[in-house]
């Protein structure tokens, strides 16, 4: 009679390691999501600071301009030439911005 080979083992250890590499893997993923989390806020934060800072400076330069320019013109006249730059302003930052989608 012919010896049988005996049937192959099965591998146990990558049984084993492929769940504890997950059950390890778990907390430094939830790390990075929580770095990442805490990243989006800030710069949520910074964006809005800097959205603030930019009406409050906007406000103050059209204050300071209108007061120069009202002493010089009429009133009506003042609020044509600043709506006048902000509308050339506008239009030059509104070009600045779309030139790569149009070039």
């Amino acid at each position: 009679m012919g010896q049988v080979a005996p049937p192959p083992r099965r591998a146990v250890l990558p049984a084993v390691i492929g769940p504890l590499l997950k059950l390890l893997a778990v907390p430094a993923m939830a790390r990075t999501v929580r770095a990442s989390a805490a990243d989006a806020a800030t710069r949520a934060g910074f964006g809005l600071a800097a959205g603030l800072a930019g009406a409050v400076g906007l406000f103050c330069f059209s204050r300071s301009s209108l007061t120069v320019l009202e002493r010089n013109m009429d009133p009506a006249e003042a609020w044509a030439v600043l709506g006048g730059f902000y509308s050339v302003a506008g239009g030059l930052l509104y070009f600045a911005a779309t030139r790569r989608r149009r070039g």
